[in-house]
């Protein structure tokens, strides 16, 4: 096993720091820190938390970036004996005084940028002080109250707004019980190599930026280049090396066009030498998952030498299945981890419960008991099936189905997938069906693979432009045919809509992990929807 000693977050930090030493913990634009370093300074912030007055189990919001400054914070939180949790300035405020109407903080820690919305928001909610996250005094300035006991197995580690495709938001609280159970139980499937390089660059908001980069890190002593602006991200891959590697779907799609064109512009290049140049030549596995993955795009990495492992997990339960790296069974999301077991419910629910399953939704009892059962068995959502090798295949969300004005009932990610799996000139597809006579469907181009294609072919325009080009229009309706072929004839698409422009992450129809959120989507588009019935 490669996972350092202890049962909680504070446990797996101190082992790294006495193993790391002053090797590099945090890289972020502005310079390096030791794993030395980064507890003097973790010390420093707690010992100010806890002369604030912070009491144990208190919640701590954080408005931060990916910096290194993020990690001091929250695992400050956890030392001084609080609960740190991300929230997103860029949302939208009704949301944010929201959550924390829900968390009820005392204490909000922003970075500089932020600062200004921070104390905004904070004006308006119960959030007695807003502190800049550069504020951190030097080891030993502060005194204040002895020591706090450090945290247990059961005591929570952070809390997760699930984004929110339907419905208010919830907080899920999750014990360091349960990420250290999915950090070793993790390793004991997919090993996760000591002192290795890790990017951090997705929301922290999110339990899967948190887990694959900043509990990673704490659990192998490895490095966090932290990543603030996306716009850098593939040159950043190219110049870290990271030596583990996890994705959303839309970034392999990016990462499989730029190696297209490295072939259309070297013919002969090995796909060794092409996952090299991507800047993943050095990763022992790169993993996928918050969105389904098509497997024509697993496919193309795995022809290259260097196959993509579909996983599956959920803020509710953290990790719950991954495909062994020399074992992966396609179109599957993995074989469920030692952490937790699963099963199928009789109207084809995946259930699962165990050691990696969420403590509740803070203040929401109700709520809770409608997914967790007397059993102990969380009720995910999920539609799936597991196959006798204990390999799990997921279908698609149960509060997904659509039904037809006929009463046929139809999935919509499978009809999405077989058109994605056909062309890279869409980013995402919406199948339409809820209450309608047939499925028709909302194209969404994908932009950067768009001007290629008009490249390729001598075509002029802005992105709309070329959404209205009639070989751009032929070419997806080729896919589209072919998709309809290998569907059901309740699922054929019978008409469609291309969008003139890409959706963005954390935008009114996705959510920041690229999940489809379907009923805004259907007010958003009514008028596209209505045309295509009319």
């Amino acid at each position: 096993m490669t996972v350092h000693t202890g049962d909680t977050l504070v446990a797996l930090f101190r082992a790294a720091v006495a193993d790391r030493g002053d090797a590099p913990a945090l890289i972020g634009p502005g310079g390096s820190m030791s794993w030395n370093q980064y507890a003097q300074q973790v010390d420093s912030l707690a010992a100010r938390l806890r002369s604030w007055g912070l009491e144990w189990g208190q919640r701590v919001a954080l408005v931060m970036d990916n910096s290194p400054e993020f990690h001091i914070a929250d695992m400050a939180v956890l030392v001084a004996g609080g609960v740190p949790f991300s929230i997103d300035p860029r949302d939208a405020p009704a949301r944010v005084t929201g959550l924390l109407a829900v968390a009820s903080p005392p204490i909000l820690i922003a970075d500089e940028q932020h600062l200004g919305a921070a104390r905004s928001l904070a004006s308006e909610s119960a959030v007695a002080r807003v502190v800049c996250a550069t504020d951190i005094p030097e080891p030993g300035e502060v005194t204040g109250r002895a020591e706090q006991p450090q945290p247990g197995a059961e005591d929570i580690a952070t809390l997760i707004f699930t984004s929110g495709t339907t419905g208010a938001p919830k907080a899920v609280q999750l014990a360091h019980r349960a990420i250290v159970s999915s950090l070793r139980s993790t390793d004991a499937v997919a090993p996760m190599g000591r002192a290795g390089r890790v990017l951090s660059y997705l929301p922290l908001t999110h339990i899967a930026e948190r887990f694959m980069s900043y509990y990673f890190a704490l659990a192998t002593g490895s490095t966090i280049y932290c990543v603030p602006d996306a716009a850098v991200l593939y040159d950043r891959i190219i110049s870290v090396r990271p030596t583990r590697f996890f994705a959303v779907p839309r970034v392999y799609e990016k990462l499989a066009a730029r190696a297209r064109a490295l072939r259309a512009a070297e013919p002969n290049l090995s796909g060794p030498e092409v996952i090299a140049a991507l800047g993943l030549g050095e990763t022992e596995y790169r993993g996928v998952a918050t969105a389904p993955s098509s497997q024509e795009l697993l496919r193309f990495f795995a022809d290259l030498g260097s196959p993509v492992s579909n996983i599956w997990g959920m803020s509710e339960a953290i990790m719950c299945t991954v495909n062994p790296p020399e074992r992966i069974v396609e179109g599957s999301v993995g074989v469920f981890l030692g952490s937790c077991e699963g099963a199928v419910a009789s109207d084809g629910e995946l259930l699962v419960r165990g050691s990696n399953v969420m403590s509740g939704y803070l203040g929401d009892p109700e709520r809770t008991a409608e997914v967790l059962d007397e059993q102990g068995w969380l009720h995910t959502g999920d539609l799936g099936r597991i196959d006798d090798d204990g390999y799990l295949f997921l279908i698609g969300r149960k509060k997904d189905v659509l039904v037809t004005a006929t009463g046929k009932n139809v999935v919509p990610t499978v009809v999405e997938q077989e058109v994605i799996n056909r062309t890279d000139l869409l980013s995402l597809v919406v199948a339409i069906a809820e209450g309608r006579r047939y499925v028709t469907a909302l194209l969404v181009p994908d932009e950067e693979n768009l001007a290629a294609f008009a490249r390729s072919r001598g075509l002029a325009g802005t992105a709309a432009e070329l959404t209205r080009h009639p070989e751009v229009r032929a070419a997806i309706e080729r896919a589209i045919a072919e998709a309809n072929t290998v569907l059901a004839k309740a699922e054929t698409i019978r008409n469609w809509v291309l969008l003139p422009a890409e959706w963005q992450p954390g935008s009114d129809e996705l959510t920041a992990t690229m999940k489809i959120r379907r009923s805004a989507v259907d007010d958003k588009y009514a008028t596209e929807i209505d045309r295509m019935y009319t």
